[in-house]
């Protein structure tokens, strides 16, 4: 940040360099992975510019006059691609659903577990590189342009870039919802917010991968490491003191998005109402502002169903120990009296 010491700065420009991911691993991990997918990715791709060219050339086109500049262009920014993925997700969905109904209700506890704790040492690694990379870059809280003048910038770009990756490793939470039959789990509000973030990143990544992005990218990030840490837990522990505590906290990870969404909402009023000169791309700021403005219904929407929905179980739970605890004192009265009875009774057959 801009205000902070130089000291600090140097030793965040350290940090950074530090912890950089090297390109070759960026980009020879990305052709693996187009390698293996390539099968499938060409026969999309033949399907769509069969059914629709025109769309296919118009996406192409729009994408390659809005790319933001960088020293290498950067993998999986086709939108062709994108659209697989999205539609890859689904499909999965179904398929998955009709697995899971032929080899029943399971818990897939290690692969949750190995899932859980992979993004949330991911989150992590986003969350610490993009504060590192905005304070070696002398980035302001909010206002910030999209540049590419230096190292960091480029170290910036990429951390943002494997922040838009993470949203696919992210539908696995959809797809072990589906496995362990949680179904009423798999909301509009899961899937809208699954599918549409990984959209909206591919958009920020292509014409903004960095300046004020940082911000959503940093927040989101340490949300993820607490989500995922609780999930994480909720696995670990299936019962007990810990998995108790777990549980009382669930809905404050909802509460913690929505305070990330609302900073959000702040951050776009500065830039587009108050800052005499947005320095980000304007329309991307009224893209994050209805986006966030949507998630805020969305979330707040479940909010109020799930705090009611816990606060009737709660009611049910008491109503039922009071029950019990009823039940449990007219038995022990009716015992006292069926003795009274029959030590009366014993008193008086006596001569």
């Amino acid at each position: 940040m801009s205000f902070l010491p130089a000291a600090v700065v140097t030793a965040a420009d350290q940090i950074s360099a530090m912890i950089e991911v090297p390109d070759y691993v960026i980009f020879n991990s990305s052709a693996a992975v187009y390698s293996f997918a390539k099968p499938a990715l060409d026969g999309f791709e033949s399907l769509l510019v069969a059914s629709s060219p025109n769309t296919v050339t118009y996406l192409r086109s729009l994408a390659k006059e809005s790319y933001f500049p960088t020293k290498l262009a950067l993998p999986l920014l086709d939108p062709v691609h994108v659209i697989f993925c999205i539609v890859f997700y689904f499909v999965a969905l179904f398929a998955l659903y009709a697995i899971g109904k032929v080899l029943g209700k399971g818990k897939y506890r290690h692969f949750g577990l190995i899932h859980n704790a992979f993004l949330f040492g991911l989150s992590f690694y986003m969350w610490f590189g993009l504060i590192a990379a905005a304070i070696a870059g002398k980035y302001t809280v909010w206002n910030n342009p999209v540049k590419y003048e230096n190292v960091n910038d480029w170290r910036m770009t990429k951390i943002i870039w494997i922040y838009y990756i993470s949203k696919l490793p992210e539908f696995g939470d959809t797809f072990l919802m589906v496995l362990k039959h949680n179904y009423h789990q798999v909301s509009f509000l899961h899937l809208y917010h699954h599918s549409t973030v990984f959209v909206i990143w591919f958009v920020v990544c292509l014409v903004g991968p960095g300046g004020d992005s940082y911000w959503s990218a940093m927040l989101n990030s340490g949300i993820h490491v607490i989500m995922y840490g609780y999930y994480f837990g909720t696995m670990l522990f299936e019962k007990g003191m810990i998995r108790r505590f777990l549980d009382s906290i669930k809905f404050m990870i909802t509460k913690g998005q929505m305070t990330q969404f609302m900073l959000n909402v702040c951050q776009t009023i500065y830039l587009l109402l108050i800052v005499e000169k947005c320095l980000y791309p304007a329309f991307m700021v009224k893209l994050l502002f209805w986006y966030m403005l949507s998630l805020l219904i969305l979330f707040g929407n479940f909010l109020i169903k799930g705090t009611r929905k816990q606060k009737s179980a709660s009611a049910t739970g008491k109503a039922t120990v009071n029950s019990k605890m009823a039940d449990k004192i007219t038995a022990a009265k009716t015992d006292a009296n069926n003795r009274r009875t029959a030590s009366t009774t014993r008193a008086t057959k006596k001569p």
